[in-house]
């Protein structure tokens, strides 16, 4: 049995604490900016300044997890890749925008989408007219990172991070937590996803995060090597966000009742054009807009969204229908 050290950073270098300490000041710094902004900036300002954008392009999913609140069964679906581009046509107005990261992840596993490959050359299109473009990242199970999959990631300069879910540490409690995905499969699809990039020369900033019961798990030889061969390691514990009681996990804390970073900072593009409010809202219970009717930008300065605002900084968060009983500060 080894400790993980629960660390968001994961040190692993000589200068990895030190790092570790300044990534942990500038989000401290960062979350009271983010609040200051929303207090006294934000309603004179006319650049959204969203510092994640996660696009949904896949509403489906073929693991259910056990601590994942998604109920993929209401809104199994794929994004178009029209809209797709609209949003970015969008955001790459500076007079309006400012997006620092965009994430091609929400609810389901976006190497389920059948158009993935168009995504990532839309993705890379729009990277090359413009210097300034948001950081990308994608999040994946890894289930289906396979044959044109893995072409479309090695074959194009879409991504700046790509980072994988392997949680538990060991095959019996990765199977218990990641229910549909099969331990051997998973990581030797990531191995060969990684072994495929060295072959082809191409060097690819990679991660896993891992959820973990309990901060002692039994970790393996074979996720230690796994985890040796990414550039970043992100060990979590189950966190309780949204306040579903059907995840089984203690309640914690009371919800905080001030500002929310991710309310006053981000927002998600469904893959049916709906806008909701955070990257906690699998299940669009915060939908704050369409882009059917609206642009981004009018729904990210809308009333709805500006309401949930005003109702955080006057400490009503409590009342709120979606935020009232998440955790996340």
């Amino acid at each position: 049995m080894t400790p993980i050290g629960l660390d968001p950073h994961a040190p692993r270098t000589p200068l990895g604490h030190v790092k570790d300490a300044v990534l942990r000041t500038k989000l401290h710094v960062e979350r009271r900016l983010d609040r200051a902004s929303a207090l006294h900036v934000e309603p004179r300002r006319k650049r959204a300044v969203i510092r994640a954008l996660n696009f949904e392009l896949s509403g489906a999913c073929n693991l259910r997890c056990k601590w994942c609140s998604l109920d993929s069964k209401l809104r199994a679906g794929f994004m178009d890749v029209a809209l797709f581009e609209d949003v970015l046509r969008q955001i790459a107005d500076p007079e309006f925008f400012d997006v620092r990261v965009i994430n091609l992840h929400h609810s389901g596993d976006v190497l389920l989408h059948p158009e993935f490959r168009s995504f990532l050359e839309t993705l890379e299109s729009a990277k090359r007219a413009r210097a300034d473009f948001p950081f990308v990242q994608m999040l994946t199970s890894a289930t289906h990172l396979r044959g044109d999959r893995v072409a479309a990631l090695l074959e194009t300069d879409a991504l700046d991070w790509l980072r994988f879910s392997v949680d538990g540490g060991n095959p019996r409690d990765f199977e218990a937590i990641r229910v549909g995905a099969k331990w051997d499969s998973v990581v030797g699809n990531i191995h060969e996803f990684l072994d495929e990039a060295e072959r082809r020369g191409r060097t690819i900033r990679t991660g896993i995060i891992s959820l973990f019961a309990n901060d002692n798990p039994e970790i393996t030889p074979e996720f230690t090597e796994l985890v040796a061969r990414v550039t970043n390691y992100m060990p979590r514990l189950p966190h309780n966000w949204v306040g579903k009681a059907d995840l089984g996990l203690d309640d914690g804390p009371a919800p905080p009742r001030g500002l929310c970073k991710f309310i006053l900072s981000q927002t998600v593009v469904l893959h049916d054009g709906r806008v909701t409010l955070c990257c906690n809202d699998l299940n669009a219970e915060g939908v704050i807009g369409d882009l059917a009717d609206q642009s981004l930008y009018a729904i990210f300065r809308g009333p709805e969204r500006r309401a949930v605002i005003e109702a955080m900084r006057r400490e009503r968060r409590d009342e709120l229908a979606f935020c009232g009983t998440c955790t996340q500060e």
